[in-house]
């Protein structure tokens, strides 16, 4: 009895070939920049990246001020289906240095922190693009020619990452 049981089991707790990890290309509403994400299990993947964040946007809707900076973030991503496509879901954190002026600039410190809700599409054996939205606060604090601005807002959140499968 307990080998039919066993030998049922097999295939429901055998998993397929690990996904391989990416190398990304990350385009959001924020931020512009390279990540690589590894693997953790078949439904959990973790993103390093390196960005150029701007927040050109909240000036637009009275949120915020435009500061511009260099940042790293990470991202854990939990899909719905063991292939990495598909429904996904993947919270985040980033922080940056900023500037009002200029990209080069660095008088002020920056965070943003939010969820993304996407689809990830297969373009190819190893090309993979995630369309998703959501919702995120940004956080920045930076001196300015006029004094310190210090700025809070929740705000909508929009990703697009293209992947690479190593």
């Amino acid at each position: 009895m307990r080998f039919i049981l066993a030998a049922l089991l097999v295939p429901v707790l055998a998993t397929a070939e690990p996904r391989p990890s990416q190398l990304q290309v990350d385009g959001g509403l924020s931020v512009i920049g390279g990540g690589y994400e590894r693997t953790i299990s078949g439904h959990l993947s973790v993103q390093a990246e390196t960005f150029i964040f701007g927040t050109y946007f909240l000036p637009w809707f009275d949120a915020g001020e435009d500061v511009k900076g260099f940042g790293v973030g990470l991202r854990p991503t939990l899909f719905m289906r063991e292939s990495g496509r598909g429904l996904y879901v993947a919270p985040y954190v980033r922080g940056v240095i900023v500037d009002d002026e200029s990209l080069t600039g660095a008088t002020g410190f920056g965070y943003a922190a939010g969820v993304f809700v996407g689809w990830a599409f297969r373009l190819s054996e190893s090309l993979d693009l995630r369309i998703g939205g959501g919702a995120q606060y940004i956080h920045a604090s930076v001196e300015t020619a006029q004094g310190d601005v210090s700025f809070g807002t929740p705000f909508v959140a929009l990703d697009a990452v293209l992947g690479y499968r190593l």
